[in-house]
């Protein structure tokens, strides 16, 4: 296998594309980075081009860069709001992305895409152990389970066309921040569930998460692969880990109805398949990952609940950058930029 040299990483703005950037500038000699947004901390290392997947010119910015790998996280997982705009990003987005690395003339050999354990859903019926091919992906009901079913068969397809780009779907497990949509709900002193439920609950540390999408990244394994920590925790004792102390209140029916009454009772907006996780629970086999990356999450599920609750991971992997080292960042690539005999240009010219 022929080492990545030019690596592209949508959405670099969100601290999981941060780190992934940062992991992967020590092991790549060309790395670029690109969203519609800054990223939340300056990276030397890496050029960055404000770009938006939802555009066409992604096929253009792969082009002129040449890039041989594409790391797709303009992803969105956890969205209270799940609107028209969470959509476009991850279904027109990724399809333009697939786009640009599409063709004859594409220089993309490696493609690795960002999707979510969600992307199963949580149903009554389903095996208590969820494996990559298990029957009934699609089915979930929910915005962002959709999304996700119709971003992976969109990426496979191109797979079966693409022989040419090895192609990995990375689902990433339920993280734990003060970000996420499960990392609110469990910090509220009194949790509020569904009477009668208590789910089995399995966590990804966010390190975990960027070191598996960082590993793909870097390797050549094709397909998809399930991440999330070892063991469970049931719903009830990941509150009392929390120190907090649950309220069955919910009713157990009529999603919509529930996630008004979490919201109108906590303040704290949960999407769809949050609330099916929180009835039904979710856990999902991992062995394919450690067959074929011959590597595993270093935290546990009770691991990342622990750090979590004792306040290890609250804060985004990086600090936001002052406005003026983010200046300095624009102008060092931009040197760069002139001592790569015109390398760079294209990605100068992109993001003027």
């Amino acid at each position: 296998m022929t080492p990545p040299q030019r690596v592209l990483v949508t959405g670099v703005s969100n601290p999981l594309g941060s780190e992934v950037a940062r992991r992967l500038s020590t092991q790549v000699p060309y790395l670029f980075g690109c969203d519609v947004n800054d990223p939340v901390s300056a990276l030397e290392d890496m050029d960055f081009v404000h770009a938006d997947t939802r555009q066409s010119v992604i096929g253009k910015l792969v082009r002129q860069l040449r890039i041989d790998t594409v790391v797709h996280l303009a992803v969105v997982i956890d969205s209270p709001r799940e609107d028209r705009a969470t959509h476009e990003t991850n279904v027109i987005g990724t399809m333009n992305v697939l786009a640009g690395c599409a063709g004859p003339s594409s220089p993309v050999s490696r493609l690795v895409v960002k999707s979510s354990q969600a992307v199963y859903g949580a149903r009554p019926e389903y095996p208590s152990l969820i494996v990559e091919d298990s029957a009934g992906i699609g089915r979930a009901d929910s915005p962002v389970s959709r999304d996700l079913a119709e971003l992976e068969q969109l990426t496979h397809d191109f797979a079966l066309r693409n022989p040419g780009c090895r192609v990995a779907r990375i689902r990433l497990g339920y993280r734990m921040t003060r970000e996420t949509s499960l990392g609110r709900y469990l910090s509220l002193p009194l949790v509020p569930t569904f009477a009668g439920f208590d789910p089995r609950l399995q966590l990804l540390h966010e390190e975990d998460a960027a070191e598996a999408i960082a590993r793909a990244a870097l390797g050549d394994q094709e397909g998809v692969f399930n991440v999330a920590g070892d063991g469970v925790l049931v719903l009830s004792q990941a509150i009392a880990i929390m120190g907090a102390r649950a309220t069955p209140v919910l009713p157990p029916y009529g999603r919509w109805a529930s996630r008004v009454a979490v919201r109108f009772a906590t303040g704290v907006r949960i999407p769809a398949h949050m609330a099916d996780l929180l009835m039904h629970g979710s856990v999902v086999d991992c062995s394919r990952l450690q067959t074929e990356f011959g590597w595993r999450p270093t935290y546990s599920t009770r691991a990342v609940l622990d750090a979590f609750a004792l306040g290890q991971t609250e804060e985004p992997i990086e600090s936001p950058s002052p406005p003026q080292e983010y200046e300095l960042q624009v102008y060092l690539q931009r040197r760069r930029r002139e001592r790569r005999n015109g390398h760079g240009s294209a990605a100068l010219a992109l993001s003027r």
